[in-house]
């Protein structure tokens, strides 16, 4: 953990680094036609928009991270566009933005033909899911600058997307109270964060060749890895905008569980604000997930703190009845997991592999 600890404070530190850097060329734009704007920061996280007019325009950008070796293991990439779709537009709609475009740029050791075909199919059933048009993007063959696994890997790819910001639709937290609803929406796969240390498990327990021993569900661990992320943001557009046949739903509040799992991004949201959660109803993570647990000895807290532990989203509303209709009419598997309370912290209550403690409490300080 303290190697792991380490990691992640360099990490942080080189962001912020960059985050100044960005601050710097915003305010030398102060005043010029198109000058973005900061919303809000957090001296490593911001949200920054261009205002035309009445227009603002969000742009944030990510990539799929290390879950590329599993398809270079493969040598299946057919689903891994959902994993960089999934990134994008999940984190655009938690500040109440429509997704609209995206771009992308695919670096490669070697540009083989095959692995991009599939990649370029993937993106379109991604895209098409997301409800987005890709209208551009950059192929590059960088040679020995890139890495990878096996004799065709080599690859990283990451996208920027564009999407509309309206002013009634801003989900800017300020109407998060004590007692709101958080609804959960089911994940089975690990989305795009964590595979450091699943491989590290699973190559310490299973050797290098370990993405061909079976998993739990009778997949090999490889497929099981691979699991392409689901992809929220058309179901919350829905809740914001409204549908063909629904009105909007208000939603105060949208965390997309990433990196920092569950305590780190709703910690991020509610401890500025003097709120914590009783969190007692989270869908139970999946059987791989609960498999690396007990292979690695990872204790709950980490876990929940790594991993998604089966959830996807998690949505505050004073309204979960609306929240959970249009959540199955989506096609989601959701539930009510839990309420806003006054005071900092999470209780969480465990469904990890261990339960070394039947609730986990997070005090602000860890988020």
């Amino acid at each position: 953990m303290e190697a792991k600890a380490g990691i992640q404070s360099r990490g942080d530190d080189c962001s912020k680094t960059m985050f100044a850097a960005c601050l710097e060329t915003i305010r030398a734009r102060e005043g010029a036609f198109g000058a973005p704007r900061v919303l809000e920061h957090d001296g490593l996280h911001q949200v920054v928009v261009t205002e035309l007019g009445p227009v603002r325009l969000l742009l944030n950008s990510d990539g799929v991270g290390t879950k590329i070796e599993i398809a270079e293991r493969l040598g299946d990439f057919g689903t891994i566009a959902f994993d960089l779709v999934a990134m994008l537009v999940d984190d655009a709609v938690r500040f109440g933005a429509r997704p609209l475009s995206m771009s992308n740029v695919l670096d490669c050791r070697v540009a083989d033909a095959q692995v991009v075909e599939q990649l370029a199919a993937g993106l379109v059933k991604a895209a098409g899911e997301a409800e987005i048009a890709v209208v551009g993007g950059e192929v590059a063959e960088l040679g020995d600058r890139v890495g990878g696994w096996g004799a065709r890997g080599g690859v990283n790819w990451a996208g920027t997307l564009l999407s509309l910001l309206e002013p009634d639709s801003s989900i800017t937290g300020t109407k998060i109270e004590a007692g709101q609803a958080i609804v959960a929406l089911r994940e089975e796969g690990f989305r795009s964060n964590g595979f450091t240390l699943a491989r590290k498990i699973l190559q310490q327990a299973l050797g290098c060749a370990w993405h061909k021993s079976a998993s739990p569900a009778g997949l090999s661990w490889g497929l099981e890895l691979l699991r392409p992320s689901r992809i929220y943001a058309p179901l919350v557009v829905d809740l914001l905008f409204g549908g063909t046949e629904s009105p909007p739903v208000e939603l105060t509040g949208v965390v997309h569980v990433t990196g920092g799992g569950v305590p780190g991004k709703l910690g991020r949201l509610l401890g500025p604000r003097g709120l914590g959660a009783e969190l007692d109803g989270l869908f139970d993570p999946s059987p791989g997930m609960l498999e690396l647990q007990r292979m690695g000895g990872v204790a709950d807290a980490l876990a929940y703190g790594t991993w998604c532990m089966g959830q996807g989203m998690l949505l505050m509303t004073p309204d979960p009845e609306r929240v959970l209709e249009l959540a199955v009419l989506h096609g989601y598997e959701a539930r009510v997991a839990g309420h806003l309370v006054n005071g900092s912290g999470l209780r969480l209550r465990s469904r990890g592999a261990l339960q070394t403690a039947h609730n986990l409490t997070f005090a602000e300080d860890d988020q």
